[in-house]
C-alpha cells in the first residue's frame, strides 16, 4: 500500500475474511471491511474510504479465489469511510446491497459526498483528491428496509436492521461460521460513536444490541477495532447506557 494505510487480512474462518485496518481520515482510527466466498460468489462487506482501499481487498479477494462469477457488496451504512470505495467492486460488476435510507443519501450525489469529505477533513483539498482517488457513488442495486435473509450458493446471510448509529445501519451474520461483520452498530476500540444520532436512536441501538446477544455468535468483526467475540456487546450497551442516563 503507501504510508497511508497498512491492511491487513485475517482469516476467522474458512472463506470468512476480516480486511483490518484500511485508511479511515482520522488518524485515530483505521476501517475494517469483510469477505464471504461461497461456491461461485464473492460478497464483500463495505469498500473503505479509498479507491486503493478496494482495489487491496479486490486484489487479496481474486488471489485467493480468482474465478467467483457473482460478486455483491453490502454496505452496512453511507458513511464515507465504508462506501468511497465502491467503484472498484461496481466496475467488476458488483451487486450493490443496502439500506433504502443508505441509497436516499448516496443516489444522485453527483460528487456531492466527496467533495464534502474534500472539505471537512483536509486543509488541501489537492491532496485528499490524491489520497481518496476516483471515488464515484452508485443506487443500490437492491434495497433492503426490514431483516433479510440472503441465500447465495446455498449458503445463508442474514442482514439484520440494527440503526442507532444512523438510521440505516446493517450487521451482516453468516451463520455457517457465526461470525457477524457488525459495521458501526459494535466498536471494539473505542466508545460507540453517537454523533449522528440522538436519545430515541440510542434507545433502538441499545434494543438492537441486546438482540444481537440473543444470536449464536463466535466472531464479531467491527467496522473500527479488532476482531473480537460476542462479550464486545455488553461494553457497548454499558456505554449506550451511561450516555443514556447523563441524558435523562
Amino acid at each position: 500500500m503507501d504510508k497511508y494505510e497498512n491492511p491487513k487480512c485475517i482469516k476467522i474462518d474458512k472463506d470468512v475474511y476480516g480486511i483490518m485496518d484500511l485508511f479511515h481520515v482520522s488518524k485515530k482510527s483505521t476501517t475494517n471491511s469483510g469477505i464471504i466466498f461461497t461456491e461461485n460468489s464473492a460478497i464483500f462487506i463495505d469498500s473503505g474510504m479509498r479507491i486503493s482501499s478496494g482495489e487491496y481487498i479486490w486484489d487479496f479477494a481474486s488471489k485467493i479465489y480468482p474465478k467467483k462469477k457473482n460478486i455483491y457488496l453490502i454496505l452496512t451504512h453511507h458513511h464515507s469511510d465504508h462506501s468511497f470505495g465502491m467503484k472498484v467492486f461496481k466496475d467488476k460488476g458488483a451487486k450493490i446491497i443496502a439500506h433504502k435510507k443508505t441509497d436516499d443519501f448516496l443516489k444522485d450525489d453527483k460528487g456531492k459526498y466527496k467533495q464534502f469529505v474534500l472539505n471537512k477533513f483536509f486543509k488541501n483539498p489537492e491532496i485528499g483528491e490524491k489520497i481518496l482517488g476516483d471515488v464515484h457513488i452508485f443506487p443500490a442495486d437492491q434495497q433492503i428496509e426490514e431483516d433479510t435473509l440472503l441465500t447465495i450458493d446455498d449458503v445463508e446471510i442474514n442482514l439484520f436492521m440494527t440503526p442507532g448509529h444512523t438510521e440505516s445501519d446493517i450487521s451482516v451474520y453468516h451463520k455457517k461460521s457465526k461470525t457477524l461483520f457488525a459495521g458501526d452498530t459494535i466498536y471494539e476500540s473505542s466508545p460507540p460513536n453517537t454523533r449522528f444520532g440522538n436519545y430515541d436512536m440510542w434507545v433502538q441501538w441499545k434494543k438492537e444490541l441486546e438482540k444481537l446477544k440473543e444470536i449464536d455468535i463466535n466472531y464479531i468483526c467491527p467496522g473500527h477495532g479488532k476482531i473480537s467475540d460476542k462479550s464486545i456487546i455488553d461494553s457497548n450497551i454499558n456505554y449506550l447506557d451511561k450516555i443514556l442516563n447523563e441524558k435523562k
